[in-house]
């Protein structure tokens, strides 16, 4: 793929409860393929050891417009974290999805998305139930919320509980509506329902928040074609400059094959 000149700009996308802060990286050549990327839980659109800025930078100068915001009441958009809940993240990528299909300078029939963590939840459900979306890629997703819900139990017992509000070691304050809505998706039942659109599955061999076992869970769910590419010494964000690149080059090499082919 041609490399190109990129540009960037900050927007703010109106959201269904407040503005969502987006950075756009535009490359000189339109109408431009175009990849919007979901951070993790409690993350931000810059992400940590600023993976994401590194990453669309990347993606951008081989051709892709791409767009990184902050869900609502995380990073720079409007509104509390304890506000939030999983179905307010996957409608604020919905909001995102809006704008950026109606925009010239993005070729509508190219347009895919990419989630860290919890934001790989997030693309997963939201690409199930919108066939605008036309490819997935997902970084340390995990199949199933169970190991979370337990970490909120571990944090009600040790007295963290106010009212309906968990206050998280992070200084989040997170509602105790966020973990009831959460369990009532099944991430596994979405990613079966991305084919026949191309996935691919990204994951640490050595992430500990989010096990390796889970890339296989979502592998096996879901239909062609799919891919999967473990980092083997990379951790839940793929911490260090050689462990960063691998999972950002070999996420890139696959949106080439595949834009080549949509």
């Amino acid at each position: 793929m041609q490399l190109w000149v990129v540009r960037e700009e900050f927007v703010w996308v109106g959201g269904p409860r407040g503005r969502l802060a987006c950075m756009f990286h535009v490359p000189n050549h339109s109408p431009a393929p175009s990849l919007i990327m979901c951070h993790g839980f409690t993350g931000n659109r810059i992400e940590a050891h600023r993976l994401f800025v590194r990453a669309a930078r990347e993606f951008c100068r081989r051709g892709l417009l791409v767009v990184r915001f902050d869900f609502y009441g995380s990073g720079e958009s409007e509104g509390e974290f304890s506000e939030a809940t999983f179905t307010s993240e996957v409608e604020d990528l919905g909001s995102v999805l809006d704008y950026v299909s109606g925009r010239p300078d993005v070729d509508a029939g190219r347009i895919g998305v990419l989630g860290l963590s919890m934001g790989g939840a997030v693309s997963l459900v939201r690409a199930s139930r919108d066939p605008r979306i036309r490819f997935v890629c997902t970084w340390s997703a995990p199949a199933d919320f169970l190991a979370l819900a337990e970490y909120a139990k571990t944090l009600l017992k040790g007295g963290a509980a106010s009212g309906e509000y968990i206050d998280l070691p992070s200084g989040y304050r997170m509602s105790m509506r966020f973990i009831r809505d959460l369990l009532s998706y099944s991430i596994s039942e979405a990613v079966s329902k991305i084919s026949p659109r191309p996935l691919l599955i990204v994951h640490g061999g050595r992430d500990s928040v989010v096990p390796p076992s889970h890339a296989d869970m979502l592998y096996n769910r879901a239909g062609e074609p799919r891919e999967k590419f473990v980092v083997e010494d990379g951790d839940h964000t793929f911490t260090g400059p050689e462990v960063e690149w691998k999972a950002i080059s070999a996420t890139a090499e696959w949106l080439e094959r595949v834009l080549r082919k949509l």
